[in-house]
């Protein structure tokens, strides 16, 4: 009885400490997370080493998934007066963004399914023009949101939606598969340096907001940091 108390006192103990959150900062260059299964307990959180005063800004990133009938958030960043600052949804149809939590919408771009998308968006404040670009097509650029800077201490998740500041995501926005190459940057990049990211060239501009190849970031539930898979099938020839 003894041996079968102390058993089971191990088991919950690794249970506790296998569900609790994990904080790191390391490269993770050609790493990926992964987001294995629909569940609001699952998520990572960026860290940036600064509070944030941009007045522009660019996001870039690269998934892969399996999803198309529900739109899923890629990159969400809260603030206080807003659970959407700069965030980033996408689907088989389109992509959407949002700026100080207002809602814009890019038709026409490209969602590959189980390949890499890249993708980038920006936003100017003093402009208040936003483009999204999505692997060999960029969008119109459209009006959006108030013309403010995004300003204050923000929480930036990667697969899931925040509903609020300080906590609570939206199941059906959840994202499944795998993000690698997260970058933020304090400018808008150049039409340019956007197409040397897209094309995965060795020398694109690393974020000096968020950078993927410095990055500390807090990982919980069933969110794993992997390899990336660099995997090609050769086609068979006919007979």
């Amino acid at each position: 009885m003894k041996r079968l108390a102390l058993y089971v006192f191990f088991v919950v103990c690794c249970g506790l400490a296998l569900s609790q959150t994990k904080t790191d900062r390391t490269c993770l260059r050609e790493k990926v997370i992964t987001f294995p299964e629909v569940t609001t307990s699952s998520w990572v959180k960026l860290h940036p080493n600064e509070s944030m005063d941009l007045s522009a800004a660019t996001v870039c990133l690269r998934f892969y998934t399996d999803q198309v009938s529900t739109s899923s958030c890629l990159f969400s960043l809260a603030t206080p007066s807003h659970p959407q600052d700069f965030s980033l949804t996408a689907d088989s149809k389109q992509y959407q963004m949002y700026i100080h939590s207002t809602p814009i919408v890019f038709k026409g771009l490209s969602l590959k399914i189980n390949q890499w998308n890249s993708v980038c968006a920006t936003w100017d404040a003093t402009s208040g023009l936003a483009q999204m670009f999505a692997n060999e097509a960029a969008s119109i650029r459209k009006m959006v949101g108030p013309k403010v800077s995004f300003k204050g201490a923000p929480v930036i998740t990667l697969g899931q939606y925040q509903t609020k500041y300080d906590g609570g995501f939206q199941q059906s926005y959840i994202f499944t598969g795998f993000i690698s190459d997260v970058h933020v940057h304090k400018e808008v990049l150049t039409a340019r340096q956007i197409k040397t990211y897209i094309e995965a060239k060795i020398k694109y501009k690393l974020g000096d907001y968020i950078n993927w190849h410095n990055l500390k970031y807090t990982i919980a539930g069933s969110a794993q940091v992997e390899e990336k898979q660099q995997v090609t099938y050769a086609k068979e020839e006919p007979i």
